[in-house]
């Protein structure tokens, strides 16, 4: 206590109050809740002394033993409360018999699953034409319109859709002109999904056969061994026909091609390393393969193979296992849809990433 005499004829007293209780604290202070995925908070409170009185959303009080449960020195918020909130941040406050509140700030949100369609893509026949089924995993969503472009896909004509499955029909498949079509699948809700279309023609069918002959993860040289047999109905120039290996280089520096081997002739066999415009998962770059006018020509059913390298002139390391077209599985000839093979400028077989 002190008395202040600055007052002549009136004395003051002057008291200075204060509370020093401990306040509580409250484990942790931050929290996620999803109303997707809603799942109870469980919050620990060191209560050093006193007791919870209420908690308060702004000026609303949470009703105990409803929005939540006290146990002991544990508050449970429920799920069935925490699922009416707005979504983006709420503050709650802890209040205490004494000591300062203790404040939660909880993050909110309400996440959409993506739907699913597998597979993703497939290869269509012209010479052979068939149906494309495609399972659909909605995940609460619904499937608005199929997507060529800009052109809608008729629902009943060209495709059926029926439960969790889709049925792309022979008839449309055959309309679409030979090599990469994409297909994109609109969605309520999340992400659309892309289904990669590989259009052929058994004239000018060419396949390939495929194993790298190096599989280390960290490799400074790329080992292509690689089998290509006409599977069409008419001979096919070779230089006519390319080839593309999908791969990230892996740095800046400049590349060399080397032919070890071929049936046409190793000084027949071209490379060229292209980057490409817009990067895709797996692929930054693809060395296309290519052959001269004096390769002649491949026969009906008739194969040749190719015994490729590829390395940085400094022969510093390639990372392969993040490569779309390297095939780590096979040590022998095995089909192979990640390298891709073209005819005039159309693709013939493969599946481009």
């Amino acid at each position: 206590m002190t008395f202040d005499y600055n007052a002549k004829y009136n004395p003051v007293l002057k008291i200075n109050i204060s509370d020093t209780s401990p306040s509580s604290v409250i484990t942790p202070v931050t929290a996620a809740f999803d109303k997707r995925l809603p799942a109870d908070i469980t919050i620990n409170m060191t209560l050093n002394g006193n007791t919870l009185t209420s908690i308060l959303n702004n000026t609303a009080v949470l009703a105990a033993g409803t929005d939540y449960i006290l146990n002991g020195n544990t508050i449970t918020l429920k799920k069935e409360y925490l699922g009416t909130l707005s979504t983006g941040t709420t503050t709650l406050s802890f209040v205490f018999s004494a000591g300062a509140a203790q404040l939660l700030t909880l993050s909110v949100t309400d996440t959409v699953p993506n739907s699913v369609i597998s597979p993703d893509r497939a290869v269509f026949d012209k010479a052979s034409p068939a149906d494309i089924p495609i399972a659909v995993t909605l995940n609460g969503n619904s499937l608005l319109g199929i997507y060529n472009g800009a052109a809608l896909l008729i629902s009943g004509r060209d495709y059926t859709l029926s439960g969790a499955a889709v049925i792309l029909k022979k008839e449309y498949l055959s309309s679409l002109s030979e090599g990469t079509i994409r297909l994109l699948f609109d969605f309520s809700a999340g992400k659309d999904a892309e289904f990669v279309i590989t259009g052929t023609s058994a004239a000018s069918g060419l396949s390939l056969t495929f194993y790298n002959g190096t599989k280390k993860a960290q490799a400074n040289t790329l080992s292509l061994r690689i089998k290509l047999t006409n599977t069409g109905n008419e001979a096919i120039r070779l230089s006519d026909a390319k080839l593309h290996y999908y791969y990230t280089k892996d740095g800046s520096q400049s590349q060399s091609f080397w032919c070890d081997w071929s049936h046409v002739g190793s000084s027949n066999v071209t490379g060229n390393f292209i980057a490409l415009t817009v990067p895709k998962t797996g692929a930054d770059n693809y060395l296309e393969i290519g052959f001269t006018s004096a390769a002649g020509s491949l026969a009906v059913n008739q194969s040749i193979e190719l015994q490729i390298r590829v390395a940085k002139t400094d022969w510093s390391n390639y990372t392969q296992t993040n490569d779309y077209s390297f095939l780590e599985s096979a040590d022998s000839y095995v089909p192979w849809e990640k390298v891709t093979t073209y005819v005039s400028g159309i693709l013939s077989s493969g599946i481009e990433p």
